[in-house]
């Protein structure tokens, strides 16, 4: 049966509990008395207390909330040490979480307990007559801190400290030390009782948060923006000087301030309602505001501010408090309206620049969509602007989206590089030249209207033919009336030589001359005429094989003018082999007779530039004035009289006309008596 709070616990039952004590002055707990007693807890406390109150018995309050009892000792016991140490033995036994110990009055250490040797690290028999300044670091005994407490603790009854203190192990630990002067009922001093607590962890949590307080600190004041917290009814709790300045407020007075107080308004110019502004609708709403865009003032010169508001710590209601974020945004909105009016002005000029284009122009973004075009575009598509502005390309016009159009414009996109293209267009009935510009934003395009052109070249072309056709039938039916020609002077020499005289032999010779440079022109006009028409399809050609045909074709002439041929390594290019072979025939004998009184010295090289081969033919001779280096390549063009040199004036031109079908160009840079360089351009072969 349990115990009822009103049963009795008899005063002789207490004293005869604690008269049966192996160990007089032994305390016991109050629950320790009631189970011994056989009575409840709280009416063993009133029997309890009022022996205390009687001085019978002695008490006293434990660090963890429950209370001890025990009958004091005789005098006689009262001054023998072991009992008062077995005394504060039992006491210290309930307490484990603190090393609790006694100094004699010199600080050799006296007791210990379980929660010191914990602690400290100490068994009993290693600290015991040993002083307590084993537990202090150098640094402290160094200055006579140990001794200082003592003496504090001996004139005041109490000194408390913390500090590093030293283990066995040499470790150290944050403690918490609070010692207590022990003295008896004359004042005598007794001792010491000295009660440490490992602080450790607290400290470095301390410290922790200390570091995050400084660290916040530090990040509130130094972020370019004002941050404050306000609670529910808009009273500033906390502001870094940014938001102080922000709302004209100082520090001494934050928490007499509203936030609402803040004059606030609109784009228009209308002061913000208390109940739209950012943190009241978080205070509602519970739900976090951001980019909230007002001024300070009414007038177009107030500062803007972009306010950021959500609830601190999660969901906010009622009075939950609020943080707030406030940038100044004033020199991005006079950013932005500068860039507004600077847009508007450039919409002005587009429009009068694209007025003025005299080719068609539109631009498309990266969707396809028209975004700028001039009337002459409108034009061209059949179409006005308002119809085409902001419509795709491909959905106004779907027959052009599955060609060569939407192909070049997608490959100009991918590769971001312009192209230019000419296209024949069955809606329109007409030959477009594009040039597409590509951009990050879409494409920009000029379309001109080549139709006239393309009608002019087609006919030029046929003329040409034309042309080609009558200088091949011209030269090839006047080689049979010139042959006529030098066979009858020929005739005339043989049989009437004796009865010409001087004057008529030189007569026929200057005739013969004529009809043998009559055949070389033809000859010429007549390779001229069939450099299109009899040329073969191209295919790679080694120009070392060329180059090697062409000094065994000229062999004699080099061996007779003395003349000094060298050559690099040639690469292969593609093209007709025989035409190419003209080419280096042409201009190697060109150096070799425009080599002035010296020995010719002729060099041979090539150097590779981009997806074509350069060719160059480089002699020491008499040269050529620049203002002559295109006349070189006229049909029938010479540069000096036939006494000079010889030559039909059509072998650069038959050049010029054979590189010019392989995709080339031919050039000569030269001054007068410096020698020239020709310099040809061939396609490269892909390896």
């Amino acid at each position: 049966m349990e115990p009822s709070d009103s049963a009795p616990a008899g005063r002789d039952d207490v004293r005869h509990l604690f008269s049966r004590l192996e160990e007089p002055g032994t305390p016991y707990t109050t629950s320790e008395v009631a189970d011994r007693l056989g009575c409840s807890p709280a009416a063993a406390e009133r029997t309890l207390s009022a022996l205390a109150d009687r001085g019978e018995l002695r008490s006293r309050e434990t660090d963890g909330g429950s209370r001890v009892w025990w009958q004091p000792v005789g005098d006689a016991d009262a001054t023998d040490g072991r009992s008062r140490l077995r005394e504060f033995g039992a006491f210290v036994s309930a307490v484990r979480d603190y090393a609790i110990f006694m100094l004699d009055p010199d600080g050799t250490v006296a007791s210990w307990n379980q929660g010191a040797r914990r602690i400290k690290g100490y068994d009993e028999d290693e600290i015991v007559g040993r002083h307590f300044s084993a537990f202090y670091t150098d640094e402290d005994r160094a200055e006579n801190v140990p001794e200082a407490n003592l003496e504090k603790a001996a004139e005041q009854g109490r000194a408390e400290d913390e500090g590093w203190r030293v283990r066995a192990d040499g470790s150290r630990f944050w403690a918490n030390v609070v010692i207590t002067a022990i003295r008896d009922v004359d004042g005598a001093l007794q001792g010491f009782t000295k009660v440490t607590r490992d602080m450790t962890e607290q400290r470095e949590y301390e410290l922790q948060l200390r570091k995050e307080r400084d660290l916040t600190e530090q990040i509130l004041e130094t972020v370019p923006v004002g941050i404050c917290v306000i609670d529910g009814d808009g009273t500033v709790l906390r502001a870094n000087q940014r938001a102080l300045d922000r709302i004209d407020v100082d520090a001494a007075g934050l928490t007499e301030r509203s936030i609402d107080d803040w004059d606030l308004y609109d784009g228009e110019g209308e002061p913000v309602p208390a109940e739209e502004r950012p943190w009241s609708r978080v205070t509602e709403t519970g739900r976090p505001v951001y980019d909230f865009q007002c001024r300070s003032a009414p007038a177009s010169d107030g500062q803007w501010f972009s306010l950021n508001a959500a609830p601190l710590g999660g969901d906010a209601s009622g009075d939950a408090d609020v943080v707030v974020a406030i940038e100044d945004i004033t020199d991005q909105k006079e950013r932005e309206r500068r860039l507004e009016q600077r847009k508007a002005e450039l919409e002005t000029e587009l429009s009068g620049i694209l007025g003025r284009i005299s080719d068609a122009f539109f631009a498309l973004d990266e969707e396809w969509r028209f975004t700028h075009l001039n009337e002459h575009a409108a034009e061209l598509f059949r179409r006005t602007e308002a119809d085409l502005t902001g419509q795709s390309f491909w959905a106004v016009f779907p027959e052009r989206s599955d060609g060569r159009l939407w192909e070049e414009f997608r490959a100009a996109m991918d590769a971001q590089e312009p192209t230019s293209f000419e296209l024949y267009d069955g809606e329109l009935d007409a030959w477009l030249e594009y040039n597409v510009y590509p951009s990050d934003t879409g494409l920009s395009v000029y379309v001109h209207d080549i139709t006239e052109r393309k009608e002019y070249q087609h006919r030029l072309e046929e003329s040409n033919e034309r042309l080609e056709q009558f200088a091949y039938a011209a030269s090839h039916d006047l080689q049979e009336p010139l042959r006529m020609v030098s066979s009858y002077l020929q005739l005339i020499e043989r049989r009437y030589a004796d009865e010409l005289g001087d004057d008529g032999q030189e007569f026929i010779e200057f005739a013969v001359d004529g009809a043998e440079r009559m055949r070389d022109m033809i000859d010429g006009l007549l390779a001229y005429s069939r450099v299109e028409t009899r040329g073969e399809p191209f295919e790679p050609v080694d120009l070392d094989d060329v180059f090697a045909d062409v000094r065994d074709d000229l062999q004699m002439r080099i061996a007779e003018s003395d003349a000094e041929v060298t050559a690099a390594d040639l690469p292969r290019v593609e093209g007709d082999r025989d035409q190419l072979r003209q080419v280096f025939q042409n201009l190697l004998d060109n150096a070799i007779e425009y080599s002035g009184d010296e020995p010719p010295r002729v060099h041979v090289d090539a150097e590779r530039a981009g997806d074509k081969w350069a060719v160059s033919v480089r002699d020491e001779g008499i040269g050529i004035d620049p203002d002559d280096a295109e006349r070189v390549f006229e049909v029938f063009q010479r540069l000096h009289t036939h006494d000079e040199y010889d030559g039909t004036g059509i072998g650069l031109a038959l050049c010029e006309r054979i590189v010019e079908r392989h995709g080339g160009e031919i050039r000569v840079d030269s001054e007068p008596g410096e020698g020239s360089t020709f310099s040809v351009t061939l396609p490269a072969v892909d390896e």
